[in-house]
């Protein structure tokens, strides 16, 4: 998962700056219990959510119970980078900020749209592909085996996976909770399902293959 805060020492504080870059929107800050809401509902853990028009939205939930953590200083930290990256990529809107929240159970929710899965690849420096499998194949993945969600016992070999062609795929990295604007319908070793459309990814630095309808 990202490295949301690296803590340095600074006139005898420790500052955090985590996982996370930045942004143009600056988000309101409120008290409540941390669970922050996504398109495909309601989530209490990091999650990436997929929308069907190619963007990508992120809630991080981390633990921010330390009296020397600084919420309105990761959010100022958060805008500055997002607004330099949008700057140098010249879309003004390509990362926004849509909200930072801290909870009464003191965990830090901040959730950011990014405008395609190219942005969040770039941005946070962490392998991320949302497309079709032949798009998948032709940007160079291998494909490795993945399981049948529908027939246990059934495996696909990285042949039969290419033969998936025309349904969607996302390759990601990092450990955290995916939802999907689809049904799952294939994973790889290390993702297990949640639900229907949604699913976590166990294996942090490993690739991880989710196909779905």
């Amino acid at each position: 998962m990202y490295e949301y805060y690296e803590r340095t020492e600074k006139k005898g504080q420790v500052l955090i700056m985590k996982r996370i870059k930045a942004i143009l929107t600056v988000g309101c800050m409120a008290l409540l219990l941390c669970a922050c809401d996504m398109i495909g509902g309601s989530v209490d853990t990091t999650t990436v959510s997929f929308q069907k028009d190619g963007g990508v939205t992120q809630i991080i939930l981390e633990d921010f119970s330390q009296p020397y953590y600084n919420a309105e200083e990761l959010e100022r930290d958060i805008t500055s980078k997002i607004m330099d990256y949008n700057a140098k990529t010249g879309v003004e809107d390509a990362i926004v900020l849509k909200e930072v929240k801290l909870g009464e159970d003191k965990r830090i929710c901040v959730k950011i749209e990014f405008k395609s899965s190219a942005d969040y690849k770039s941005f946070n420096e962490k392998e991320l592909f949302c497309g079709m499998v032949a798009d998948a194949y032709r940007e160079g993945y291998e494909f490795t085996t993945m399981r049948d969600v529908a027939q246990e016992g059934v495996v696909l070999s990285a042949a039969d996976v290419l033969e998936k062609g025309d349904m969607h795929m996302i390759i990601l990295e990092e450990a955290q909770q995916v939802i999907v604007p689809g049904k799952i319908c294939y994973i790889s070793d290390g993702i297990s399902i949640v639900e229907e459309k949604r699913a976590v990814n166990l294996n942090e630095g490993q690739k991880a293959f989710i196909i779905y309808e």
